[in-house]
C-alpha cells in the first residue's frame, strides 16, 4: 500500500513539472484533474497503511520493559 502511495506521489510530481515549465491553461487543467487527485489518493493510501500498522493507537507504551 505504501508503494502505491509512492507511485501516486510520483505521478503528482510528474504532473507538476509541465506546470512549472509552462504556465498555461492546459498544464493547469492537467495538474488539477490528474496531479491533485493522485496526490490526495497518495496521502489517503499512506494514512490508511500507517493506520493499519498501528501508528495512531494511543495505547503505545514508551517503556520498553
Amino acid at each position: 500500500m505504501i508503494r502505491l502511495a509512492c507511485i501516486l506521489a510520483l505521478v503528482a510530481l510528474a504532473m507538476l513539472f509541465p506546470l512549472v515549465a509552462s504556465l498555461s491553461g492546459r498544464t493547469a487543467i492537467l495538474f488539477s484533474f490528474v496531479g491533485m487527485p493522485a496526490l490526495g489518493l497518495a496521502l489517503a493510501c499512506y494514512g490508511y497503511a500507517r493506520w493499519r500498522a498501528g501508528a495512531f493507537r494511543l495505547s503505545h507504551s514508551s517503556d520498553p520493559s
